[in-house]
């Protein structure tokens, strides 16, 4: 994204404009943004990097109008109140990426029910001291969503044989840990990225991809694969890792070892985000059957169910973090899931904040 140029004219008409608005910020009056991003000009530049297609979700944008969304929100920014949105970015290219109307606006469902509030003027931060001014250092923001332009965002989304988004493999960054949050979860969150329409789409397209493989030495399969596969199609992220997990299946198997399995160790500041490492401290039979999640909120009572994969499921949905299934389940960005779900063990209930210092207390101040 920084590399790409704008068209000169079209930079001369929004330096025009962002001067006007510039102006208007130092005056205290209104702001007005002329929409110059909805411009060929500079849409077709976006086109062409990955196709009609979202950056967010992936899925063509057929017949529908395409939505240049601002990456940082231009004219406020959501749940932080004072602040003037990120109006000196409103005409600068590396802050465009194409979205879908889901993604931008809002209207995903599940089981025909609304969900995820969308990106629109959200702009969370994980860590980081956020820019109020042009002045400011973006590079000092640690931004919670998923940044699709970013060189290494994608590769914290994974996707599971059913065609669930995920968090991939990756370690959670020392900003994860330390708010308890995970970027993934919450942007699959936000933008209903699992949602009733998507999941099928992907499975079956994963599916396509496995049962293509086979046959992957043969010319005009391979193309058919290329296709699923390459930037521009739509969920080529879902299809790139089918066929990833289909080669990794297809080598050879190593030489057998006497060597024992190594124990997985335990990881205590995965636990400042995951239930993974906990799962060990609590009875098998229990989470093969589920255990019960309570919670309350404004009122009113949710509940969910842990897994034995660690999965904490609200409505049918599976989160690998509480934070996010917490949030999911209420409708509120502010929750802690680790103070708002509580269990019952040997007849004690406890929040799972309380479980978790039981078995990782917290590291004695240096």
């Amino acid at each position: 994204m920084q590399g790409l140029t704008a068209p000169p004219a079209w930079a001369t008409k929004a330096k025009r404009t962002l001067d006007a608005v510039r102006a208007a910020v130092a005056a205290g009056t209104k702001r007005t943004f002329t929409m110059h991003w909805t411009e060929d000009a500079v849409r077709n530049l976006l086109l062409e990097l990955v196709g009609d297609k979202c950056w967010y979700c992936e899925t063509l944008i057929v017949r529908a109008d395409i939505t240049v969304d601002h990456y940082r929100p231009k004219s406020e920014v959501l749940d932080v109140p004072g602040h003037p949105g990120y109006w000196w970015l409103a005409y600068d290219m590396s802050n465009y990426r194409i979205a879908c109307r889901h993604c931008n606006s809002g209207g995903a469902r599940y089981n025909g029910v609304r969900e995820g509030r969308a990106k629109g003027s959200q702009f969370p931060l994980i860590g980081g001291t956020r820019a109020r001014t042009a002045a400011d250092d973006l590079d000092r923001e640690q931004p919670l969503l998923l940044d699709p332009a970013h060189h290494s965002d994608p590769d914290l989304l994974g996707f599971d044989s059913a065609g669930y988004a995920r968090r991939s493999n990756t370690p959670y960054s020392l900003a994860e840990t330390k708010r308890g949050l995970c970027r993934a979860d919450e942007t699959i969150r936000i933008l209903a990225l699992n949602d009733s329409h998507l999941v099928p789409l992907r499975s079956r397209l994963m599916r396509e991809v496995g049962v293509l493989a086979r046959y992957g030495d043969k010319t005009d399969i391979q193309q058919l694969i290329d296709d699923k596969v390459g930037p521009k199609a739509p969920y080529s992220s879902a299809a790139g890792m089918a066929l990833a997990l289909h080669r990794a299946c297809d080598r050879p198997a190593a030489a057998p070892t006497t060597a024992t399995t190594p124990t997985p160790a335990v990881d205590p500041a995965r636990s400042r985000v995951d239930l993974q490492d906990l799962l060990q401290h609590l009875d098998p039979d229990d989470l093969k059957a589920g255990i019960t999640l309570t919670g309350r909120h404004e009122k009113k009572v949710h509940q969910a169910v842990l897994n034995h994969e660690g999965q904490i499921n609200v409505l049918g949905r599976p989160w690998r973090t509480p934070t996010t299934a917490a949030r999911a389940a209420t409708g509120s960005n502010k929750i802690d899931g680790w103070d708002f779900w509580r269990l019952t063990i040997a007849g004690v209930e406890q929040t799972l904040a309380e479980f978790r210092v039981t078995h990782f207390p917290p590291p004695a101040p240096a």
